[in-house]
């Protein structure tokens, strides 16, 4: 009898294979021998993974909040909880409605922050702040809830407590870099200026950049990442504005601020030129079907979507849809100034086919899907709910009240902070 060769499979080969799988999956095959645990934890199966999983497991996160008031305490005293849950784009396209069971571990509050500013790479930060006499204290976490890791506190960062300040989470190719840029709430007419600062992860030290070179849209401060830069909608040549009323603006004076994460310089755009009367309420800049997009209502009828199909050139600005406000089946009082201005529909996501668009609904805070091409609606009914006795013996349900894109990773958090403060 003659033996056979054992069967040679290359590192190459096993390297493709693992790279398609979910992160709890490859995971698991770190104990099958040395030699797959080395070519896992390899930065370049990493970046490889990272590649695929952003392609063929897209998820977005459900971030629930909820409040329970405190029994005896001020009318304003209560207990806050938010959770971040990872959910597949694909399950929600196929079952809108759906419950979600809640544990200690999708809660924000366990890991000694409030929130979240962003996620990127599969990593979502997270913040946390505090009250030292005068001074209003924040610091950052970094979590990987596919691998269930989460960095040491980093970026402490003091103000007075009467500032207040937004941040965004981002990450620049080039230099393989993770930063946090750091904004006051309020632009400073008198002083035309807004300090502001940036943090890379790398070495965590705040420094102070070039301040805006215009003034952000109130309401739009926190910024958009996209593709190494940090983007937001903002106004030019104004002393001041009523930030309750576009009024006194014009359509020339709307552009879009973009910082550039590699060399921390800003650039200018401008919006299409078909935008031509400035909206009732307003618009919104985000990142839709790997564009940035541009969307806002018209003459109270339609809600309009631009894309720009190559980021930083003006004449790429393409109508992606132009949808009236009937076909998405959404009516309200016009005659009611509250609605009429905090009325807002923002794009999420698109399907892979890019057929079907996810939309929020706000003040209500309502996702709804809506296919373009059949012209069809269907509204979500998304619970997240987690079983808890609080101090009234009443039991606590936690519903979704957001959504922002991500995907699985391997990256460690650790990888990226390579000199954290000390908690």
């Amino acid at each position: 009898m003659s033996s056979s060769s054992p069967l040679f499979i290359s590192n190459d080969l096993i390297a493709e294979v693992l790279s398609l799988l979910k992160v709890k999956s490859v995971v698991r095959f770190r104990c099958v021998s040395k030699n797959w645990d080395t070519l896992i934890s390899d930065p370049s199966f990493v970046k490889l993974h990272l590649k695929k999983s952003a392609k063929l497991n897209p998820h977005f996160l459900l971030i629930t909040e909820h409040r329970t008031f405190i029994p005896g305490e001020s009318p304003y005293e209560c207990e806050y909880e938010c959770c971040v849950i990872p959910y597949s784009i694909s399950s929600l396209l196929e079952n809108p409605s759906f419950d979600l069971s809640v544990d200690s571990y999708d809660m924000v509050q366990h890991k000694e922050c409030s929130k979240t500013i962003g996620s990127c790479n599969g990593l979502v930060c997270l913040i946390g702040e505090s009250n030292i006499r005068e001074y209003k204290e924040y610091w950052f976490r970094l979590w990987n809830p596919a691998t269930r890791t989460t960095s040491p506190k980093f970026g402490f960062l003091r103000y007075p407590a009467n500032d207040h300040f937004d941040f965004t989470f981002g990450y620049d190719k080039s230099t393989g870099n993770y930063k946090i840029f750091a904004s006051p709430s309020r632009y400073v007419f008198r002083k035309r200026r807004s300090e502001v600062k940036i943090l890379c992860l790398g070495d965590d030290v705040w420094r102070d950049i070039q301040t805006f070179p215009v003034e952000p849209l109130y309401y739009s401060h926190t910024g958009v990442s996209f593709k190494g830069t940090f983007n937001w909608l903002a106004i030019r040549n104004t002393t001041f504005y009523n930030c309750n009323s576009y009024k006194d603006l014009t359509v020339d004076q709307f552009l879009i601020v973009s910082l550039e994460l590699r060399t921390e310089t800003y650039n200018q755009y401008l919006l299409p030129p078909e935008f031509d009367e400035v909206p009732p309420r307003p618009p919104v800049i985000c990142v839709l079907g790997d564009c940035l997009s541009f969307s806002y209502c018209s003459k109270e009828t339609h809600f309009i979507i631009w894309q720009m199909k190559k980021f930083g050139v003006q004449d790429s600005w393409s109508q992606f849809l132009k949808i009236g406000y009937h076909n998405l089946q959404i009516e309200y009082d016009y005659s009611d100034e509250y609605l009429k201005f905090y009325f807002e529909l923002v794009p999420l996501f698109l399907s892979k086919d890019g057929d079907t668009l996810v939309l929020t609904e706000s003040p209500q805070y309502k996702e709804f899907l809506y296919n373009w091409r059949n012209d069809q609606v269907v509204r979500t009914k998304i619970t997240a709910s987690k079983t808890t006795t609080t101090t009234t013996g009443e039991t606590s349900n936690l519903v979704l009240c957001s959504a922002n894109g991500y995907f699985e990773s391997l990256v460690s958090v650790f990888g990226v902070i390579r000199r954290i403060a000390k908690t």
